[in-house]
């Protein structure tokens, strides 16, 4: 049985072992469920799950697509996609190379009915969570721009960027405005 595992992190950090987990977690998986499993890894760190616009996916598709695998691996639906179109065309191709999909936490089968009909409601909620969490990072940037904090980037001409801190809860935090810079504010 060959196995292609997918695993997926948004961000790139040297903490946590997330990537080396959700492997490790579809390796044993795999071992309980199949007969001689070989395995083939594919590792995305640092990439979203919002488009499939992914170094180590796009090599798996074109792997896919010359019909390497018997199944396709991975610890949770997210991992291959949060948007329902790009996952709909990842599970109709790995239909016509008659590829089985697995993901081990929601536990789905794609050789049924209810199966596939499971998966592609689990990837409407996936997309979901990603809009909502966009709109609450948009949402959150807006209002702090209202408060006159300054979010990062390159300091307008005229202005400089100010750190500013305060205490909370025991805790000192900071946080930036901009001050008029008096050298360059002439110019504008």
């Amino acid at each position: 049985m060959k196995v292609a595992i997918y695993s997926r992190k948004s961000k790139t950090s040297d903490k946590g072992e997330s990537i080396d987990n959700q492997i490790h977690m579809c390796k044993e998986y795999a071992a309980a469920h199949f007969e001689d499993p070989e395995f083939s890894i594919f590792e995305d760190e640092g990439f979203s799950g919002g488009n499939i616009n992914r170094p180590q996916f796009k090599i798996l598709i074109d792997e896919i697509k010359k019909g390497m695998y018997d199944v396709l691996m991975c610890y949770r639906l997210d991992r291959i996609s949060r948007n329902v179109s790009d996952f709909s065309s990842t599970l109709d191709l790995l239909t016509k190379h008659s590829i089985g999909f697995v993901s081990i936490k929601e536990n789905f089968d794609t050789t049924t009915p209810m199966g596939r009909a499971m998966i592609h409601i689990s990837s409407v909620f996936a997309q979901l969570e990603r809009e909502t969490i966009a709109e609450r990072v948009t949402d959150n940037l807006l209002e702090l721009a209202k408060l006159g904090r300054w979010l990062g980037g390159t300091s307008p001409l005229g202005y400089k960027s100010q750190k500013v801190s305060y205490e909370t809860g025991g805790k000192t935090k900071y946080y930036s405005i901009l001050e008029q810079d008096l050298v360059t504010a002439s110019i504008v």
